[in-house]
């Protein structure tokens, strides 16, 4: 049983309540979100060479190795701060705080990728803006990165 698991199975609970942050259905929506990336969604048809055999993406491979946990209700927290913000879930804080966990995987994955072809071992500040600059997925990030102009 993990860390969510309360042993009280959504059945028994009754499928109009909110799965609360000790729920099976929360801790099995993860799992079923991993399975999805490792099995199904993560991997590709690779024809050259492998015979038509599938090949797991990498980053599905990244996502697996994945140990850090942020505290649920410590984004509960920083969610609530924002006046627009009513009652939050107590799945969402979860959810969140593991799309956050692979957010920083795909960066620093990226970031990785970038620092080995300027042949540097290490990942600086300047590689994670190089990053986030020439990478589509991180748009959303470039109004941060780059000077405001007045």
């Amino acid at each position: 049983m993990s860390e969510y698991d309360s042993g009280v199975s959504s059945d028994e609970r009754g499928s109009s309540q909110a799965p609360d942050v000790g729920s099976t259905a929360v801790s099995s929506e993860l799992g079923n979100l991993r399975e999805n990336i490792a099995s199904g969604d993560g991997v590709h048809d690779n024809n050259n060479g492998n015979n038509g055999m599938t090949v797991r993406s990498r980053d599905a491979e990244v996502f697996d190795k994945i140990k850090t946990h942020f505290p649920p209700a410590k984004i509960k927290k920083i969610m609530q701060t924002d006046e627009d913000i009513g009652k939050v879930s107590q799945a969402t804080p979860v959810i969140t705080g593991r799309s956050l966990e692979f957010f920083i995987a795909l960066l620093v994955d990226k970031s990785s990728k970038v620092a080995r072809d300027q042949g540097s071992k290490r990942i600086s500040a300047d590689i994670m803006k190089k990053t986030i600059l020439t990478d589509e997925k991180f748009d959303f990030l470039r109004e941060v990165i780059l000077p405001q102009e007045q």
